[in-house]
């Protein structure tokens, strides 16, 4: 949970250089690891890998976690080797070779003895022998499938049955069940922590027991895999407060399961923990990166510290979230209006809604005008809830004659819920935690209250928020994905390839954000590229000349964002991994680290260009320039290689969501084509960056032609304030016949203070007036005229069909020099 890194561990990389130039040579598809098999190990040990996916090219596997080595034993089997001091946790593991770098699968480092499962154990008679504190590696390879695990416990023992599978990015939706003996099942979980399934058991007898896996709904593939943990060692759940002031010791409350010396905190089984009071010192108030734990993309914007409970055989860190305003934990009794919790803005709130219906009330004191930003944590923490805020005006102080205020009679004034908005269908952001900007109508008392919409009829203490209250204090994190999917960050020579980014903005982050690559390897280029005022995601792209060396490296970005009042908002970005393709509503994490290699060669290139100037007439050569209102011609080059002459389509990507999306074919053969999109007059000024994707097929040696997909040069634009807007009448023409003369009404009104002459020709993408087919007479525009009509000739040679990307062609003119320009499309259709 966190938004910065501190330097990385610079040794793997190194060592991955060496190996990876043995003969990086074409540019076909990567490795892909579907599987690591076993997906952990115990931390001072050797494991033997079974890779499965793509491996044609496979030299070697890195590691995120420092100091582990991987050793090829043959193909597809590794020995890895992990440092005895190595944190448990979870780790990213990826596939290196002759063809690049692949997507990571998660690996995960423990610290018990590691066993692999023994068929057949499909039936709870078959079921194998396992002993307790350890941890079983085992897959459900065919439909209906099942494995049973068999253990000896002792009346008394508390023992934490916990099967990982959707948290190692297996496709197993995991059931976990427990029997006696005799075969009565005991305990049935579904789902724990998300989905994965935890059964804390407390043994009635003396005996043997049986622990059985299957799928939900019976599924089976060598991607179904899975770790169980038998445990009676001590186990943490959560914690409160579960957010601490940075750079500040705390005093923490840890809750769980076998903790030592540990007093009953209630509830009933499954959901009874220990709890155990600990101290974290200041030293350790501080953002660590990688965590250790599987992080979800919404969660890229919490910042956190793993805080090592270091008693004997303890299961794993714990991570407790870290923010830089006073940390306020809620009371046992603030459930009414009438009890509100007094905070102080900035705060943020630790707690707890334990019942089902239960609601937590908090009351500060706001000015008028003043902006106020509530921010909710609890599916982002890993919390089984789904929040609400509300916020009222909280009328009388307590003790005064408003005191027995309920909430029917108090008047809300806003309520936030959940964050629906996806910004990637391979990634997504969308999470169940409200989040909610408020303007405060008038001096005066106020009251938020946070309560639990999925909260049932049973007392669940692992149901614990965060809760924000904070000014308008903008702040962002960036995460960059590969558009291709469940691939690795590759770069052919002489080409390119192209990174989705994704900002998660907060507390009125609504500005320009611009994205910068650091210390790239020689050979490989990244021009800065901007997320436009409010825009939320764009593309980025990476070049690499023909010249560069084969080599592994590590892509680092940055975020810069400026604010109203002249301050600079820095962050690092984080890598996104999509999971598994392919999945309704996506599926992807965080990934530490972003391993870039530079492989094979490309099959062609384009450049895109979008400050292409025009020739004009009257006025000469015109520089590009871009307003709302306005269209962007996108010239795109291709440098056909091999003797590709096949048509190459094109399409935009990176695109603002105010702007249309376009579309254009280069024939076969041709080597120059546009894309062309119109701004709208509600575009914010700014700036902005986009791509062009281009799809075609290139010819492959005594084989089919090969489709492929490639993308240009990332291109910025600078909006600027338009001096008019230009406008097609809606009743104008929009089919000619050959050899017709029409007239197409328009206007063009002035904006920004502009009154200077404009002069308006018909225009395509490269041309103006003397459209191929066409001839238009251009109309001048003086004093306060803002309306009129232009005449267009139709040639009998003119192309049949709809014109594509035909435009009206405004000319702000201030003291005879052109300062502006405006566009709009014009649809019309030539006929027989």
């Amino acid at each position: 949970m966190t938004a910065c890194r501190p330097p990385r561990d610079k040794c793997l990389m190194a060592v991955s250089v060496v190996l990876i130039t043995a003969g990086l040579a074409c540019a076909q598809a990567p490795p892909t690891l579907n599987t690591v098999y076993p997906a952990g190990g115990q931390a001072g040990q050797v494991v033997e890998l079974t890779v499965g996916g793509n491996l044609d090219g496979l030299q070697m596997i890195l590691c995120s976690a420092p100091g582990v080595r991987a050793e090829l034993v043959e193909p597809p089997r590794f020995r890895l080797q992990i440092p005895a001091d190595t944190s448990p946790g979870l780790y990213d593991l990826w596939g290196a070779g002759t063809k690049g770098v692949s997507a990571p699968r998660t690996f995960v480092i423990g610290s018990r003895p590691e066993k692999l499962e023994i068929e057949p154990n499909d039936t709870l008679a078959e079921a194998v022998p396992a002993p307790v504190d350890c941890v079983l590696n085992g897959k459900l390879e065919k439909a209906g499938d099942a494995d049973c695990f068999r253990f000896e416990a002792k009346r008394g023992q508390r023992v934490i049955l916990e099967c990982w599978a959707e948290r190692i990015d297996s496709r197993l939706r995991a059931v976990l069940e427990v029997f006696d003996a005799e075969g009565r099942r005991l305990q049935v979980n579904r789902g724990y922590f998300g989905v994965d399934p935890l059964i804390a058991f407390s043994v009635p007898a003396d005996g043997a027991y049986i622990a059985k896996v299957h799928d939900l709904t019976s599924a089976g593939s060598v991607e179904h895999y899975y770790r169980l943990e038998i445990d009676t060692g001590p186990r943490v759940a959560f914690s409160i407060p579960n957010v601490i002031q940075r750079g500040t010791a705390a005093q923490v409350a840890l809750f769980g399961w076998n903790l030592p010396g540990g007093a009953a905190s209630g509830g009933a089984a499954p959901l009874a923990f220990d709890r155990i009071e600990v101290e974290v010192p200041q030293s350790l108030s501080h953002a660590a990166w990688p965590l250790g734990v599987r992080l979800q993309p919404a969660q890229a914007v919490l910042l956190g510290a793993a805080f090592p409970f270091n008693s004997p055989k303890s299961h794993a860190p714990v991570v407790i979230g870290l923010t830089d305003v006073p940390v306020v934990v809620d009371v046992a009794n603030n459930h009414t209006p009438a009890l509100a919790q007094k905070v102080t803005v900035p705060c943020e709130v630790s707690g707890q809604l334990t019942g089902g219906d239960e609601r937590d009330w908090y009351a500060f004191q706001a000015e008028r005008g003043e902006v106020l930003y509530f921010d909710a944590y609890g599916q982002r923490i890993g919390s089984p809830v789904d929040l609400q805020i509300s916020v009222f005006d909280a009328g009388a102080e307590p003790g005064t004659s408003g005191t027995g205020a309920t909430v029917s009679s108090l008047r809300e004034l806003a309520r936030f819920g959940d964050e629906v908005r996806n910004l990637s269908a391979t990634v997504p952001t969308s999470h169940l935690d409200p989040a909610g900007r408020w303007v405060c109508p008038a001096d005066g008392r106020f009251l938020v209250s946070l309560r639990n919409l999925s909260g049932g009829l049973q007392a669940d203490p692992r149901r614990t928020y965060r809760l924000g209250v904070r000014r308008e204090e903008p702040d962002f994190q960036i995460i960059a994905v590969p558009r291709d999917g469940a691939v690795g960050i590759n770069i052919p020579r002489s080409g390119r390839v192209a990174l989705d980014l994704l900002a998660l903005r907060r507390r009125g982050c609504n500005g320009a954000i611009r994205v910068s690559a650091q210390d790239l390897p020689d050979g490989v280029d990244c021009p800065d590229v901007w997320l436009g005022p409010g825009v939320d995601a764009t593309t980025l792209v990476l070049s690499c000349n023909k010249e560069s060396a084969t080599a592994l490296s590590e892509l680092k970005l940055e975020g810069v964002a400026q604010t109203e009042d002249g301050s600079r908002i820095v962050r690092s970005a984080v890598g996104g991994a999509v999971v598994r393709a392919g999945t309704p509503n996506g599926w992807g994490r965080i990934m530490p680290r972003m391993p870039l290699a530079v492989v094979g060669d490309a099959p062609l290139r384009i450049v895109a260009d979008a400050h292409e100037p025009l020739e004009h007439h009257l006025y000469g050569r015109l520089p590009t320039k871009h307003s709302p209102g306005g269209i962007v011609d996108v010239a795109v080059q291709i440098e056909r290689r091999n003797a590709h002459q096949a048509p190459v389509k094109l399409v935009g990507v990176g695109i603002p969501d105010l702007i249309n999306n376009s579309s254009s074919t280069i024939p076969a053969g041709e080597h120059k084509g546009y894309v062309s999109f119109y701004l709208p007059p509600a575009l914010p000024v700014g700036h902005y960056s986009l791509s062009i994707r281009a799809e075609t097929t290139v010819p492959v040696a005594g084989q089919k032609a090969e489709a492929v997909v490639v993308y240009s040069n990332a291109v910025t634009l600078d909006i600027q304030p338009a001096g008019f807007l230009v406008d097609v009448n809606p009743f104008a023409v929009t089919q000619a016949r050959r050899g017709e003369v029409i007239q197409i009404g328009y206007s063009a009104q002035r904006r920004n203070g502009f009154i200077g002459k404009m002069h308006t020709e018909l225009a395509a993408p490269g041309c103006i007036t003397d459209v191929p087919g066409l001839r238009g007479r251009g109309e001048t525009f003086t004093g306060q005229t803002e309306s009129g009509s232009l005449q267009i000739i139709i040639n009998d040679d003119a192309p049949l069909g709809r014109l594509s990307a035909l435009r009206l062609l405004t000319v702000g003119v201030v003291e005879d020099e052109p300062r502006f320009l405006g566009s709009r499309f014009l649809n019309l259709e030539i006929v027989e």
